[in-house]
């Protein structure tokens, strides 16, 4: 049982970075929204939803390459090898992108933003460099130092938007301001909706003094040897990666198309109403792979593993419960206007997409462990072809909904064609029934609780919270015995 307490205490500590990091960008959407028109601001997530996807080229699966060959061979600097591969494609593909960049932001329909797609190959490049440095932070399980650089740089985008949005307009507009003549050679109006951007790339490069340590020593070495069986390994994993990005944002695509901007704008807004679930599965993630690595030559691993997945599973179900039976008053505060709110009963359905794509990263170690990562391309290939196929022919028929069940089909496909095939190869003893029994029953009540409306708001406030409390504490009930009976 310590082992799974030490899991989930470093699960909470990467978590950290995360929460703050979403909350707070979530927090300045009103700040965007008010300063840019829908035109403008449109750019930010057109650009970064390209930077998702050439991150992955990026960094093309080194990070879980360096994780798997450290920890078979600790004597061999798997460091230096991961990192000379990073540093080579990120410089190739970033200068390629600064020398077309106007011919890209033309290609973009933003032909006057040439210089935004510099900055963003900058971004990328140094997202990629300093990917190996937190990998390898993760490996040496240092979740403080890796949270606390993680919210400086978080913190100080945070900052730098707000002085370069707010704070210097406001100087700008007091002419006996004594920094109006600084800051009016400083500020540039035309950038606009770029300082986000500038924000960014000026964040990214504080993170290198933060990380030197792990910069320092670095020798680039290219051993031909080491880096061929290292890039079939996470060549793979790159092939995942494409076709994960695909899973998670075409609906986004295909709405806009399909339906129109308004509507992706209120299935954008209701998707982050599931941000918990996807933060649980984020941080978990980053706790988890390194410590299933280092698990795997345990005797006792398979039946650790197992229970691992079934306490996942019950914390993302009290999630899962807790924000289905409260959403009414969480959306009011979160999303101001109320054209925001009207399709919250998506929220369950996306919220148990993400749930049980937090089981497939579970169950998924195998192929993992087993260096047959070729298996998990073929599992977000499903998961791909799924997400094309139902949005295409859902979202005529059935709208938001139609998007929304997608979600849900493809986590729940590539689980169950993950644990079938898993099987085969690596046997855990998972605790399937009890752990769909929580599924099962914590999605029905949360579906009684969309049939029963209360007329008084503060009334209907305090029944969903009572609720809740009462989830929580049959949990601890049923729970109580098995968690005090764990000996390792």
């Amino acid at each position: 049982m310590n082992q799974i307490k030490s899991l989930a205490s470093q699960t909470a500590i990467y978590g950290i970075s995360s929460i703050v990091g979403r909350l707070i960008n979530y927090l300045l959407v009103p700040l965007h929204t008010s300063l840019f028109s829908p035109e403008e601001y449109g750019q930010v997530p057109y650009f970064y939803a390209a930077t998702a996807f050439l991150l992955i080229l990026y960094t093309h699966g080194m990070e879980t390459t360096f994780f798997r060959f450290s920890t078979k061979d600790s004597k061999k600097s798997y460091y230096n090898f991961s990192f000379t591969s990073v540093l080579l494609v990120s410089a190739i593909i970033s200068v390629l992108l600064i020398v077309g960049s106007d011919g890209i932001a033309n290609l973009a329909d933003y032909p006057e933003d040439g210089k935004l797609v510099r900055w963003l190959a900058l971004i990328i490049f140094l997202d990629a460099t300093t990917a190996i440095p937190f990998a390898r932070l993760r490996l040496e399980n240092k979740a403080k130092k890796f949270a606390i650089t993680k919210m400086v740089n978080i913190l100080l985008n945070i900052l730098l938007q707000l002085l370069f949005l707010v704070i210097f307009p406001s100087i700008l507009e007091s002419e006996g301001h004594p920094l109006h003549g600084v800051v009016s050679n400083i500020n540039n109006p035309d950038i606009g909706v770029g300082y986000i951007f500038l924000a960014n790339l000026l964040a990214n490069i504080a993170l290198i003094p933060m990380l030197w340590p792990y910069f320092k020593n670095i020798r680039l070495n290219l051993d031909l040897t080491v880096f061929r069986s290292m890039m079939t390994y996470s060549i793979p994993l790159l092939l995942t990666g494409v076709a994960g990005w695909i899973t998670q944002l075409l609906d986004r695509l295909l709405i806009g198309d399909l339906l129109s901007k308004g509507d992706l704008g209120v299935y954008d807004q209701t998707f982050k109403l599931a941000v918990l679930i996807q933060l649980a599965v984020q941080a978990f993630r980053y706790a988890g792979e390194p410590f299933f690595f280092s698990k795997a030559s345990d005797k006792n691993a398979p039946k650790l593993f197992a229970d691992i997945l079934y306490y996942f599973v019950i914390f993302a179900m009290i999630i899962f419960v807790g924000i289905s039976f409260n959403i009414d008053w969480i959306a009011e505060i979160m999303l101001r206007r109320s054209e925001y709110r009207t399709v919250l009963y998506l929220v369950p359905i996306i919220m148990m997409g993400k749930l049980f794509f937090g089981i497939y990263v579970n169950v998924s170690i195998w192929f993992k462990l087993q260096d047959k990562t070729i298996f998990g391309t073929y599992f977000t290939l499903l998961g791909a072809v799924i997400t094309i196929l139902g949005n295409v022919l859902l979202i005529p028929i059935l709208g938001l909904l139609g998007s929304a069940l997608t979600v849900l089909l493809v986590y729940v496909s590539m689980t169950v064609a993950c644990y079938i095939v898993g099987a085969k190869n690596f046997k855990v003893p998972y605790k399937i029934k009890p752990a769909l029994g929580y599924i099962v029953s914590g999605s029905l009540l949360v579906w009684l609780s969309f049939q029963v409306q209360i007329d008084h708001k503060w009334m209907d406030i305090a029944l969903n919270i009572v609720a809740t409390a009462l989830y929580l504490i049959a949990i601890w009930l049923l729970e109580k015995r098995n968690l005090s009976s764990k000996s390792y």
